[in-house]
């Protein structure tokens, strides 16, 4: 029973004291059916916590009394948690005369990215074999990611993830760069745990000596997850800076190609594709 409950002042009517013995199991379960005392703990996507009780729901917005009293405070269904989202739905069936239902315009909005406290931690394989005073040498590099969901209730479901790695002429004349690969792959990852998804191993070959290089060199990868509404989730890369280029990056389609600093496409630029191997 909440703090500074009375039981007596909970009675609609005073009842004698000789008669509290027999009735007390009755009055008990009356006060623990009362509305205003069955809080429940809400969760917004955020991760912050409301322990609170829903007093009604107007198209997109849930009006929520605070367990601990204070003024009401409305916010929107879709920044709750889906447990919460199906706790609502039920009131509402139970509850039509505290209901209105979203206008037309707004029910097919689409919802805001779910935000989830991921992290990726990326480990590469990387072998550079041959002579050390000159001549050909060959690179094989490859990529590790492991991602976590540090979530501690929510699953993260319905995501995709999107990989580049990407190769620059060893010359280091201008600036164009690479894309060796481009990988997409789904996204599942219970609660408080990870998934590992890898590369395939690419072979870049150079020469070295007394003049310029000539050949491909590694220059790094970017990865996004991105929610089922194409919302990022999560985004990295090496060098840093080049997860800005998301709209440019989804539009390559063909690889290996050959792209700008700006990951725009250069159709007439030639991919080396000798000093290449998968």
């Amino acid at each position: 029973m909440p703090a500074g409950c009375n039981l007596r002042h909970c009675l609609p009517y005073p009842f004698p004291t000789r008669m509290r013995p027999p009735l007390l199991p009755l009055l008990i379960l009356l006060v623990c059916a009362h509305p205003a005392l069955q809080a429940r703990v809400f969760v917004s996507l955020a991760g912050t916590l409301l322990e609170a009780d829903i007093t009604a729901v107007d198209g997109d917005n849930v009006t929520l009394q605070r367990a601990g009293g204070g003024q009401p405070l409305v916010v929107k269904r879709n920044t709750l948690c889906k447990e919460d989202l199906a706790y609502i739905a039920r009131w509402m069936e139970a509850n039509p005369d505290k209901t209105t239902l979203p206008s037309a315009s707004t029910a097919g909005a689409p919802a805001p990215a779910r935000k989830y406290n991921l992290l990726c931690e990326v480990q590469s394989s990387k072998s550079n074999r041959g002579a050390a005073d000159g001549g050909p040498r060959t690179v094989e590099i490859s990529y590790a990611f492991h991602l976590h969901n540090r979530e501690v209730q929510r699953d993260l479901e319905g995501a995709s993830g999107m990989i580049l790695t990407l190769g620059k002429d060893a010359t280091g004349s201008g600036g164009d760069l690479i894309v060796l690969q481009k990988v997409h792959f789904d996204v599942a990852i219970k609660a408080q745990s990870k998934i590992v998804q890898s590369t395939e191993k690419v072979l870049l070959s150079y020469f070295q000596g007394a003049g310029p290089r000539m050949g491909v060199l590694t220059h790094g990868y970017v990865i996004f997850i991105l929610d089922a509404a194409g919302n990022v989730l999560l985004s990295q890369s090496n060098p840093v800076g080049n997860t800005k280029h998301l709209k440019e990056i989804q539009a390559i389609n063909e690889v290996p190609c050959v792209i700008d600093r700006d990951f725009t496409v250069q159709p007439n630029a030639q991919v080396p594709s000798g000093y290449i191997e998968f």
